[in-house]
């Protein structure tokens, strides 16, 4: 008689904790739609007070973590996908499917809730473009031609200020650990005119599986659960400064792909380190080349003539680096990232990292200099 009281009492308890869980995440997704239309609110009562501050709180804990905590719940919960998935077929036929559905649907729903408070909101704040006074506007084949003959000129330069290993490439001596320890310098000097990128945060975070991950060709993964900014440290010395930035920007609430790819050449650029200003020109070089070639490729065979001898090597070294690990990995992986950006209302995708090129430009005519 006990037990059936208990149960019962438990069986009333869960039924109103699952209707709020499904509550709370009809309400999140309806702010949602609220903050998309009324960016000055997000900015100002959210991605600049609440959000900022729970992120630096959960990074503190996490950070004093030597390993991923982020890569660890990733990673479990995808092995965990196949065994939920027949675990469903097996109560479909022996009873309790709808029972075991409903908890998934809870679980779900609560992740959906803690994705968006802690992160999520985040892809309809104001852009990076207003919180620093650029104006974006169509650009023409020309202006891209001069931010490329910049850049290049740029990156020659910066070249020549940089350690080289035996076989003549771009090196850090001290790796991807003094990478992390430096890395922080861009964003102070950056966050002393940029209020969203100043802050206390802790070291970005290698991930294990780097290797493996190559044949995703995903460089960094920002896990909004943890405040862990983790990047894949495998991946060429030549854009592993730039690739670090990149992460710590959406660590700082920088959401959108195109917005932390500036970011990352913003901070680099100010960085007092010349191996991350190199790395942080490579990046928006790599960036603006692309959208020439797409525009005129004759003039974009004009720029690259221009490549120094030692940055032509770089680059064609991390070229083949990457051609190495093409495949249909990376293709799902692509396509998994594409569905991901788009259900975050970015709805170019992928396409959306090229969109640098437009803050890049209106920069550049802002400051005359690259």
């Amino acid at each position: 008689m006990f037990l059936e009281k208990a149960y019962s009492r438990r069986k009333k308890i869960e039924i109103p904790v699952s209707f709020a869980v499904l509550g709370i995440a009809l309400c999140t997704f309806f702010l949602g739609i609220l903050f998309e239309q009324r960016q000055d609110i997000l900015e100002k009562y959210f991605s600049l007070t609440i959000n900022k501050w729970i992120i630096q709180g959960i990074n503190i804990i996490t950070g004093i973590l030597p390993f991923s905590l982020g890569e660890i719940l990733y990673v479990s919960h995808l092995i965990a996908i196949p065994f939920v998935f027949f675990l469903l077929i097996y109560k479909m036929f022996k009873g309790g499917f709808f029972k075991f559905s409903g908890k998934i649907i809870l679980y779900i729903s609560a992740l959906y809730i803690l994705f968006m408070f802690l992160w999520g909101f985040n892809y309809s704040r104001i852009s990076i473009a207003q919180m620093i006074n650029l104006e974006v506007s169509m650009y023409t084949k020309q202006e891209l031609y001069d931010l490329n003959l910049a850049l290049v000129e740029k990156a020659n330069n910066l070249r020549t200020l940089v350690e080289e290993d035996e076989k003549g490439l771009m090196t850090i001596s001290g790796g991807y650990r003094d990478v992390f320890l430096r890395a922080d310098k861009g964003f102070e000097n950056a966050g002393e005119k940029i209020r969203p990128l100043s802050g206390r945060y802790g070291k970005p975070k290698s991930i294990a599986l780097s290797k493996p991950m190559l044949y995703t060709r995903i460089t960094g993964m920002y896990f909004p659960f943890t405040a862990e900014a983790n990047v894949n440290t495998a991946i060429p010395h030549l854009l592993l400064p730039a690739t670090t930035l990149h992460e710590m920007a959406h660590q700082r609430g920088i959401a959108r792909e195109d917005e932390a790819n500036f970011v990352a050449y913003l901070t680099g650029k100010l960085h007092p380190d010349f191996d991350f200003q190199y790395s942080a020109t490579i990046l928006a070089l790599f960036n603006s080349m692309n959208a020439l070639s797409r525009e005129d490729s004759d003039l974009a065979r004009e720029v690259a003539s221009l490549y120094s001898e030692d940055l032509r090597r770089d680059i064609v070294s991390y070229r083949e680096f990457w051609r190495r690990y093409e495949g249909k990995t990376s293709e799902v992986a692509e396509r998994v990232n594409d569905s991901y950006l788009r259900s975050n209302r970015q709805d170019d995708g992928v396409k959306s990292y090229g969109r640098m090129v437009d803050l890049m430009i209106a920069h550049f005519k802002a400051n005359k200099i690259i």
